[in-house]
């Protein structure tokens, strides 16, 4: 055996070894890693607990520093989950107790474990969710003209592409430093993960903490629809989790700009242009079905076998856009998340030529009177059920929405924090319309299919 071999059979030892302890771990804990609903948690008093009475939260990640037994067995005795942790950098390493081997680690983006992730996947670095303002209040503009809402969706959703539906998903950023946000901008926060098949760890800023501490009573119906945003997505992970669904397929990974907020998935999904995210890696052995226009962003990046299996999605009817150099956006260095402003001319070009090529097309639905809103149509290969996810990025509701869907349904269900609605439906040419008379945080459209689109 050449030394190459007994290396690799050891690296493959010690993985399976290592995931056997996490297995073995994470069942000693009161909840598994993979169902944990987490937050970041500033106490280790045990009185703090009682905030988590009739809340989905069931794991808290408590610094080392303030770390205690007592806090962590209390928390047990209510089927809480107590993790410790050391912030390193970008780098959130997560503890059984202090002092143990860590469970796994939180990264900047660019060095999360994707190809190999265990049972939580992760990183400390976003985007805050919210409608972007300039510094008189006016709304900013994205390059496809639509308010400029920043989002990690995007990232999230190419994220959840190539991991195991099994492997959770998490997103650790916190809030802006010396800001009191209001529950509307935590209902985004938490929203926008959901959407993409993630869970945002739930992190209050201390202001809004010390709020809720001392009982104000504003904090606390804050923290009340709070609580009611994550039981919603938790009540209905199964949807959040069904793969997106779309006739617009975007061949991208992290080398042309997946990894980055404000990417071209994600000025996409500003102008409710439902897209799936394809890999170059995945489209050889697994090319998408029912595709009508595939984005190649990077085609000079593709290797020769890539390139035969664009071409195989094309002879089956798709329209192949293919990006000239010019669409190849230069990755910043270092753990930057974002474009820098000097990308904005190039992105407004890029944007210009996509926009040219889809039009007003109807890639499975499409969103009138939301510029306020982002949304995200997931399907369930299985059933055929579609389901629509809208967040309202701003901090007042949205009223007169209106759907198009391709194809015709038999029947539509709201689906919200407060309840469930039926929706009527009705012919809008060859699209089936919806409309919702409003939508205050967070929404799901659930749809069923009466003929094959």
């Amino acid at each position: 055996m050449t030394f190459q071999s007994r290396a690799g059979a050891a690296l493959a030892q010690w993985n399976q070894e290592h995931r056997l302890a996490l297995i073995t771990t994470s069942l000693l804990l009161a909840v598994q890693l993979s169902a944990c609903v987490p937050a970041r948690w500033p106490s280790a008093d045990v009185e703090s607990l009682s905030l988590l009475k009739q809340s989905p939260i069931n794991c808290l990640l408590v610094d080392s520093a303030v770390w205690k037994s007592e806090f962590a067995a209390a928390a047990k005795g209510q089927g809480i989950t107590v993790l410790a942790t050391k912030q390193d950098g970008a780098s959130l390493a997560v503890f059984e107790a202090p002092g143990g081997a860590a469970l796994f680690t939180l990264t900047a983006r660019a060095k999360m474990p994707i190809e190999h992730p265990g049972e939580v996947l992760g990183t400390t670095q976003g985007v805050w969710p919210g409608v972007r303002a300039e510094e008189k209040g006016a709304v900013q503009a994205r390059p496809s003209s639509s308010p400029w809402v920043d989002t990690n969706s995007g990232f999230l959703r190419f994220t959840r592409s190539v991991t195991p539906p099994a492997t959770a998903l998490w997103l650790a950023n916190t809030p802006p430093e010396k800001t009191i946000l209001g529950a509307e901008r935590y209902i985004q926060a938490v929203a926008d993960a959901a959407m993409a098949g993630a869970r945002w760890v739930v992190a209050l800023d201390p202001g809004y903490w010390d709020l809720l501490r001392k009982g104000d009573e504003k904090a606390v119906a804050g923290w009340r629809r709070i609580n009611a945003v994550l039981k919603f997505y938790e009540d209905h992970k199964d949807i959040a989790t069904w793969p997106d669904f779309s006739g617009l397929a975007v061949l991208q990974d992290a080398s042309s700009g997946a990894l980055m907020s404000g990417s071209i998935l994600d000025m996409i999904a500003a102008k409710h242009i439902p897209a799936r995210v394809v890999t170059p890696e995945r489209l050889p052995v697994a090319a998408p079905k029912d595709v009508r226009l595939l984005l190649n962003i990077d085609p000079s990046a593709l290797s020769q076998e890539q390139k035969d299996a664009v071409r195989g999605v094309a002879r089956k009817g798709a329209t192949v856009l293919s990006g000239p150099p010019a669409w190849k956006m230069a990755i910043p260095e270092g753990d930057s998340i974002t474009f820098p402003e000097t990308s904005l001319k190039q992105m407004e070009e890029i944007w210009r030529e996509i926009n040219g090529v889809i039009g007003r097309r109807n890639f499975a639905a499409r969103l009138f009177g939301a510029p306020s809103m982002l949304s995200n149509l997931k399907g369930d290969p299985t059933s055929g059920k579609l389901a629509l996810h809208l967040v309202n990025y701003s901090d007042y509701p949205v009223e007169n929405i209106t759907v198009h869907l391709l194809g015709k349904y038999k029947s539509a269900t709201l689906i919200t924090p407060a309840g469930t609605k039926k929706l009527e439906i009705y012919d809008a040419e060859d699209e089936t319309g919806i409309d919702l008379d409003k939508v205050t945080d967070v929404a799901i459209v659930l749809l069923e299919v009466s003929t094959v689109n």
